[in-house]
């Protein structure tokens, strides 16, 4: 059973890991829902200051991960430009971890609107099934999506930030700047960082992309982005009057 625990994926067997919505992925979902659940609720009750440290130790603790893993793979030689913080969980963790030291209302929109719904997508739709529950890459990978996570459902939750639709153009400020970047890394180096040159294996937008070709794959791909970021903006408006709380703590001195 642990005789897996470091192996790369491709030292495992094709039908050794786990599938999708099946016992293990259950569990870690329901376990990520109650950590965030109980966490959250005795999160609120501390106060700004105790809040301030829980969210630099957390964001600190991701990094710590993502470092780890990166170190592991160095380690077993399977470091590769793919592994570099370019799709948006990467980025989310330095996001992430600038809001928790530095409260900027730019951080602060970039992490609930981009950063938490791609880390949920991530965990719905995981893209490390091939390993199994006693891998350090499993472990490591939903340890580090829990995180992207729970950091912002606290800051929501708290009313330590509350997005507002009014930011939304730092939101595409933040798109059309990496974005591009991106894009010219993916070309330079044959990658796929976040898609922008073809969709992944069951991707929704697959069947454009075959049909018509990459133009209108790409724009379907940004619509549907938009699309998405003006639902998020809806939930998160709910989530907010919920919670019942609007306080806001921007460029804390503490």
């Amino acid at each position: 059973m642990f005789g897996d625990f470091f192996r790369y994926w491709d030292e495992l067997p094709e039908q050794g890991g786990f599938s999708l919505f099946g016992w293990i992925h259950m569990g870690w979902l329901v376990g990520i829902v109650s950590v965030c659940l109980v966490v959250s609720h005795r999160y609120r009750r501390v106060d700004a200051a105790t809040q301030d440290k829980i969210l630099k130790i957390l964001a600190t603790a991701s990094v710590c991960l993502e470092s780890l893993k990166d170190i592991y793979l160095i380690l077993i030689g399977e470091m590769g430009i793919s592994y570099l913080p370019f799709e948006m969980c990467g980025l989310a963790i330095f996001v992430e971890l600038g809001f928790a030291f530095f409260h900027r209302e730019f951080l602060g929109e970039i992490m609930c609107v981009i950063s938490m719904p791609g880390a949920m997508a991530a965990l719905l739709f995981p893209d490390w099934t091939r390993y199994p529950l006693f891998n350090y890459m499993h472990i490591n990978s939903f340890l580090i999506h829990g995180l992207l996570v729970l950091i912002p459902v606290l800051v929501l939750t708290s009313g330590r930030y509350k997005p507002s639709i009014k930011r939304i153009w730092q939101i595409f400020l933040f798109l059309f700047t990496v974005v591009p970047s991106v894009y010219v890394i993916n070309r330079i180096w044959g990658c796929n960082f976040m898609f922008l040159c073809y969709p992944s294996n069951g991707s929704p937008f697959l069947s454009v992309y075959l049909r018509h070709g990459y133009v209108p794959y790409l724009i379907t791909y940004a619509v549907a982005v938009i699309l998405c970021i003006l639902v998020i903006y809806g939930i998160l408006d709910k989530i907010a009057s919920f919670c019942g709380k609007n306080v806001v703590y921007i460029n804390r001195k503490n």
